[in-house]
């Protein structure tokens, strides 16, 4: 009898169990599913590339996954031109009035492609007497969101600004809408402390806020916006990637 057996036998006879050797500390971790999503950017009353926007729009879409903080990655898909022409803030008065059969869909069903998040970014105006626009806004159901991929691709779209490129935050706050979150002012108390909303510096510095001092999400939302994104959105995903969750 080899010395390992004659260990091993006297290891049993104690009643001392044997450990594993070759088992990795990862198999004690939760398995962390990351969905990886598609974006398609829709330059709306362009015939011809500006670089500018290109890169604006690459910008954005960095500082997106910085601020999903690789809960949720985003890819940049397709760049789209088209000449056809609106403004935001009379699409957004359609569809809140229900009429976005009208303007909106003459405008995007020839030209928009199902299997994305699809950015459609038009021109914007002061609204009368301020100098406030309307930066974006985000077609969603509030109920019955299983059946997002039978109404696809009407519910796969965000409407933005040009201008709201430049300060990169409004495309994180539409995409926060998108994938099932509200204004922090939209939610009870005890809501807002399931999502880490705890302070009114909590709440001013939230994504979902409006306002300069915007810079975060918390872990709930962070987490609330993954589940949804893999319960709801799958079909607008490249992949899904699953890795080992740090603890």
């Amino acid at each position: 009898m080899s010395w390992m057996s004659m260990m091993l036998t006297a290891l049993l006879c104690l009643n001392i169990s044997v450990p594993n050797m070759v088992q990795s500390d990862y198999t004690e971790n939760p398995i962390m599913e990351t969905p990886v999503m598609r974006i398609n950017v829709y330059m709306m009353g362009m015939i011809e590339v500006d670089p500018e926007i290109t890169v604006l729009v690459n910008e954005n879409i960095d500082f997106l996954n910085e601020e999903f903080e690789g809960v949720i990655e985003f890819e940049f898909n397709q760049f789209f031109m088209d000449h056809g022409q609106a403004y935001l803030p009379d699409l957004h008065k359609e569809y809140m009035n229900f009429e976005e059969a009208s303007t909106i869909d003459a405008l995007i069903k020839p030209i928009e492609v199902e299997g994305a998040i699809n950015v459609f970014l038009f021109d914007t105006y002061a609204i009368h007497g301020t100098n406030q626009a309307l930066m974006g806004f985000t077609p969603r159901l509030k109920a019955q969101q299983e059946t997002y991929q039978l109404n696809s691709p009407n519910f796969d779209r965000i409407f933005m600004a040009y201008e709201g490129l430049d300060n990169k935050s409004t495309l994180v706050h539409e995409m926060g809408h998108f994938l099932g979150l509200n204004h922090p002012w939209e939610l009870s108390g005890s809501k807002k402390m399931a999502f880490g909303i705890r302070t009114n510096a909590d709440e001013s510095h939230n994504h979902m806020s409006y306002g300069p001092d915007v810079n975060k999400f918390t872990a709930q939302q962070l987490e609330s916006m993954r589940k949804h994104a893999l319960q709801y959105r799958k079909y607008l995903m490249d992949r899904v990637v699953s890795t080992y969750a740090r603890t």
